[in-house]
């Protein structure tokens, strides 16, 4: 069984963006929060290594490796209404 890191030690070193209408922007950890929270249409992508994945993650993030990001367009949704918010390890 997947290990599942409480939402704020999985946040504290991750990088978190997502694509608005606008174009993209950045969402800090309270704010992913609070949307997961409202239940807001919301997916939620976890672009770390599959390993790091295994080794837990935010529930319901799919993983995308760095290695498979181009290929993305056929895992995320097609409906553009809800957020898509990417996630990362960082660089530091």
């Amino acid at each position: 069984m997947m290990k599942r890191l409480p939402l704020t030690l999985v946040l504290f070193s991750l990088v978190v963006s997502y694509a608005g209408a606008a174009g993209f922007a950045s969402m800090n950890a309270e704010e992913l929060k609070k949307a997961m929270d409202a239940k807001k249409q919301l997916t939620v992508v976890d672009a770390r290594t599959e390993k790091e994945f295994g080794e837990g993650h935010i529930p319901t993030a799919i993983n995308i490796p760095p290695e498979k990001l181009g290929a993305s367009s056929t895992l995320l949704p097609k409906d553009k209404k809800g957020l898509i918010v990417f996630y990362c390890r960082g660089t530091g």
